[in-house]
């Protein structure tokens, strides 16, 4: 079963308007990057993926919830819950290093995922839809650095 129902283009289009990784590209560069991305849909206690896994990509969380349980012991005390517009896995955008996390869904979740092969021929494509985008994961690792240095509790943030 898919989230958006096969005739409902234009209402993941609009989804997908709303999410702040994709706020600044235009209608038509949405339905290009709309192409790229894969649905998912997990239940309730799913493993999105297991810490150590070889990262391919990044999920963008559409509806629902994600927690992450890393094992590093820098992140033990930060709660790590990724909701509706919140990227989880963003690192493997740039390297195929191994998760630093186990990730699971705390609720039903639909997320759409963007692995490296589709961004890397996304940049090649077209740069500008890749600059954006990737000025947008940018600010996201700089606030969660940010928010790290300072041991802020709720790292995951819009």
């Amino acid at each position: 079963m898919k989230f958006f129902g096969a005739n409902m283009k234009a209402q993941k289009i609009e989804v997908l308007k709303n999410i702040p990784i994709f706020h600044e590209l235009t209608h038509k560069e949405i339905l290009e990057v709309e192409e790229l991305l894969h649905e998912r849909i997990y239940e309730k206690d799913e493993i999105i993926f297991e810490e150590h896994d070889p990262g391919h990509g990044i999920f963008i969380v559409v509806s629902g919830k994600l927690r992450a349980d890393p094992g590093h012991k820098l992140l033990k005390n930060a709660v790590l819950d990724f909701g509706p517009g919140e990227l989880v896995g963003e690192l493997s955008l740039f390297d195929e290093a191994p998760r630093t996390a186990k990730v699971v869904a705390i609720e039903r979740t639909v997320t759409v995922a963007l692995f490296q092969a589709e961004f890397s021929s996304l940049l090649l494509k077209n740069k500008s839809i890749g600059a954006k985008v990737l000025v947008e994961i940018a600010r996201t690792l700089s606030r969660r650095a940010r928010q790290l240095l300072l041991q802020e509790r709720h790292v995951p943030s819009l």
